[in-house]
């Protein structure tokens, strides 16, 4: 049974600590353009924010479903944001010693979806990275395999121009590369779940996209953009299985048929409470919490997936000291 969605409700709600949203319900109530004159805007507040120089990533897991073939398919989806320095001539992660003049800072965003669908699975990955001054998307990528096959999809933005190429072990779709339009009204929907909470989170805020497909399937098929609007409707209380919250309500309309409604916490960073999508799928949070994850890979660190133990009381300090390893 699909889990149901995101209950509106008073009462006493959680809070959404301005550092990290605990995964339980906690007491009380809780794109950067040209400025006049053609000066540059200032960065963005949400990437600007010093939560991201911590030296760990958000990683927030989620009670999902997604459809495939006609059936709500049962998941725990994670979403994982992290700082990172990346090569604006290469466009990956930078090592730390790479020539400093090439560097571009990053906010990353991991969606890793892993589902059965009878007795084979899909494991599944987008990563979108954004320039953290203006939170504009540099570069989206996709791994996507199954029984069938696999493929892997990268759009690129160099110099303004917008570029997919694809991958795919289907018929027609072997190898392409697309144009695509690029623009502060254009974005991916794969990047809307980071992307509005760099948004003024209020209520009134609304913006109209170019809307490009979601790149999480094999397929590889040109993509055209869709006219669509985004906008900040109200204020909200919704429970969720990390508890009740005070949720800002965002409603993506595309035309005809239902929206995707994303509840984002009213308290910073703004993480991603519930999404429900307009094929009928839905997102809803389970927990969330810092981690250096890419230290966490001995036998026992498994434990972590079940969520916090308990609510941290302030800013999060650094992780139990290991040997250093970078980030991923």
């Amino acid at each position: 049974m699909a889990p149901a969605g995101p209950r509106r409700r008073s009462g006493r709600l959680g809070s959404v600590g301005t550092l990290v949203l605990a995964a339980w319900a906690l007491g009380g109530a809780g794109c950067r353009g040209l400025a006049a004159g053609g000066a540059a805007a200032a960065p963005n507040a949400f990437a600007a924010d010093a939560l991201w120089d911590d030296g760990r990533a958000e990683i927030d897991a989620y009670q999902a479903t997604i459809r495939r073939y006609g059936i709500l398919r049962p998941l725990t989806a994670y979403l994982i944001v992290v700082k990172e320095d990346f090569s604006k001539a290469q466009l990956v992660k930078a090592d730390p010693e790479h020539d400093r003049g090439d560097l571009l800072t990053v906010l990353k965003l991991n969606q890793v979806i892993d589902y059965r669908t009878g007795i084979y699975s899909y494991h599944q990955m987008a990563s979108c990275f954004f320039d953290r001054a203006s939170m504009d998307l540099v570069k989206l990528s996709l791994t996507s395999n199954e029984w069938c096959g696999n493929a892997y999809k990268e759009y690129t933005r160099r110099e303004g121009r917008g570029t997919l190429h694809v991958h795919t072990y289907w018929d027609n779709q072997a190898e392409a590369t697309y144009d695509v339009p690029a623009g502060p009204d254009v974005q991916f929907y794969d990047a809307l779940p980071l992307w509005i909470r760099s948004l003024p989170q209020t209520a009134g805020t609304a913006r109209a996209l170019r809307l490009l497909p979601s790149q999480i399937e094999s397929k590889g098929p040109r993509p055209q953009a869709r006219e669509a609007t985004l906008r900040a409707s109200a204020e909200e209380a919704i429970t969720v299985p990390a508890g009740r919250f005070r949720a800002l309500r965002w409603e993506l309309t595309t035309g005809g048929g239902p929206p995707d409604v994303y509840w984002m916490a009213r308290d910073g960073p703004h993480v991603l409470l519930a999404w429900e999508r307009a094929d009928g799928g839905a997102y809803r949070l389970k927990w969330t919490q810092r981690l250096a994850y890419w230290t966490l890979n001995r036998p026992g660190d498994e434990r972590y997936l079940e969520g916090p133990r308990r609510p941290p009381l302030r800013r999060p300090g650094p992780t139990r000291p290991r040997s250093p390893a970078p980030s991923p």
